[in-house]
């Protein structure tokens, strides 16, 4: 017996160096006392870190968000797992020196620990390791869509989306057809303007995750037309100046008139005083006239 654990050391040492070194096949090897990322539906192996020829006990367990055993196992009945956890009846194995958890899902997230048993003449101290493992659901292509056109517009909007993909990070890289430029901006919507733009540019949608990520198809964008809105501002500068002058020709006419108005007004008040004053004069000397000739007759 002791012969056979001790082979098992070995090749337990030897797959755990492969897979160190990323040959498990394409499965995902979890590490102790760090964070993996996962995607979902994948194989996650976590090691068992077994030292020594003495029997022993695996106990594998979730430590949060909620505490409890998964399953043990017993390196004196390697051939079965003991007290599964009806949850993970169809997830979990041992692979050699490995625990399996198979088809990880996204409710999968959590912490997990491994406790090492050892039964023999030698007494030892348990063993644990703590892994710390996060799932996430594969981005999807993202979609892209285009909001306005520059005939009716002076700005196109780009929305990008995607239907999969948990904590999904989207930015949108800009690259001029020469190649000679890019730049990237962060956020779903990207807004161009119209009159601005000087070169033509390709944009793609990128959207990320801890675990994947996936680019939008090309969006082309024709440049803009900037006569037809250099040819709307000229005519709207045009409008704004002659409506302008207009104002400021109107303000002094206004003036004009109403100092005309006033010298007519008083050239009128003035003729009405010479008027009466001559009215005057004139009853005055007939008075004087009527008076004189009243002495004639008398005398």
């Amino acid at each position: 017996m002791k012969c056979s654990n001790s082979l098992n050391v070995d090749i337990f040492r030897l797959t755990s160096v492969f897979c160190f070194f990323g040959a498990c096949g394409g499965r995902i090897l979890a590490r102790p006392e760090t964070i993996t990322n996962a995607p979902a539906g994948e194989q996650v192996l976590f090691p068992i870190q077994y030292n020594g020829t003495d029997q022993y006990d695996v106990t594998f367990r979730l430590k949060f968000p909620v505490s409890f055993k998964i399953f043990t196992w017993k390196s004196e009945h390697p051939e079965k797992l003991h007290i599964v956890h009806p949850l993970y009846k169809h997830q979990v194995g041992i692979d050699r020196d490995f625990v399996m958890l198979n088809d990880v899902q996204v409710d999968d997230t959590g912490e997990y620990e491994i406790h090492i048993d050892y039964y023999g003449a030698e007494l030892k101290n348990r063993e644990e390791s703590t892994f710390r493992m996060q799932v996430f659901e594969p981005v999807s292509q993202p979609v892209t869509v285009i909001h306005g056109n520059y005939v009716s517009s002076q700005n196109i909007s780009l929305n990008c989306s995607v239907s999969n993909g948990t904590n999904v990070i989207i930015h949108w890289v800009k690259v001029s057809i020469s190649g000679d430029h890019h730049e990237i901006y962060d956020g779903t919507v990207l807004v161009i303007d119209c009159v601005t733009e000087e070169e033509q540019y390709v944009y793609r949608c990128i959207a990320e995750n801890p675990v994947s990520n996936a680019t939008s198809n090309p969006v082309n964008i024709d440049l803009c037309d900037k006569t037809n809105h250099t040819g709307k501002r000229k005519h709207l500068m045009v409008l704004v100046s002659v409506v302008t002058f207009l104002i400021l020709s109107i303000v002094p006419l206004r003036k004009l008139a109403t100092v005309k108005e006033g010298q007519m007004a008083q050239n009128a008040i003035e003729q009405a005083t010479t008027e009466a004053t001559i009215n005057q004069e004139m009853e005055g000397r007939e008075v004087l006239r009527k008076i004189s000739q009243q002495r004639r007759d008398t005398e």
